[in-house]
């Protein structure tokens, strides 16, 4: 398969694509964005109280919000539907997508499910030291299945071997962790010397956020469209 992932072009056609359908991403992020907006009016609290719990500062009890276990499951439920509505955004135009939120039950299920088994694989790393190479590594080796999230937005079977070129392995890892990880921290480090708080830090994880859905939903087309390609002739 000659699978080809040219970073220039796909940071070309992420913008491109965001400066020809921004109003209809403004219309599905609406919802997502009120529906996670409990959760984030209480994230100063968590913080604190995740802080107190790693560094081991427990002189007084940690004491959750009100909600928070209610609040978690909208915010999830919230970005689940929202990403689902980008992949299909990009692959499959604006006809497929409404103002509404993903109600497929099917749909959310089996991104939850990739969603815990990614996670239950990157907390490898933290098992062994939190090591920061190996964490490396083990997100490399996942990064080709996280295009199964697009194959979940557009009702295809799941695909848990994808025979990626190295060349084609390598750029996706670099659009899909390496890039959107750079974005948080330079951010945060703006953030910081500039001294104005989280809010740049979160304006950068929502920018990574979208970043990294679009140029995933890119990258699955190339990867397709060149299979499809090689399978023809």
């Amino acid at each position: 398969m000659n699978q080809q992932l040219p970073i220039g072009k796909i940071f070309l056609a992420s913008f491109a694509f965001v400066a020809l359908h921004w109003k209809k991403i403004l219309e599905i992020s609406l919802i997502p964005a009120l529906i996670c907006l409990p959760l984030l009016t209480i994230m100063p609290e968590l913080m604190a109280s995740a802080e107190k719990m790693f560094t081991g500062v427990l002189s007084e009890p940690v004491v959750l919000p009100a909600n928070t276990g209610f609040y978690l499951i909208l915010f999830s439920y919230g970005y689940i539907s929202l990403s689902i509505n980008l992949y299909r955004l990009v692959v499959l135009g604006e006809q497929s997508v409404s103002i509404l939120p993903v109600s497929d039950i099917g749909k959310i299920f089996k991104f939850v499910g990739l969603t815990l088994l990614l996670g239950i694989a990157s907390a490898i790393p933290i098992v062994f030291g939190n090591l920061a190479w190996l964490s490396l590594i083990v997100s490399f080796l996942l990064v080709p299945i996280t295009l199964n999230f697009i194959n979940i937005a557009i009702a295809t079977p799941l695909k848990y071997r994808w025979n990626l070129l190295f060349p084609t392995h390598m750029n996706l890892f670099f659009l899909q962790v390496i890039v959107p990880m750079l974005i948080v921290l330079l951010f945060t480090y703006l953030s910081q010397v500039l001294g104005l708080g989280s809010g740049l830090e979160w304006a950068a994880r929502v920018l990574a956020f979208y970043w990294g859905s679009i140029t995933l939903a890119l990258c699955y087309q190339l990867i397709n469209v060149n299979d499809t390609s090689a399978k023809s002739l």
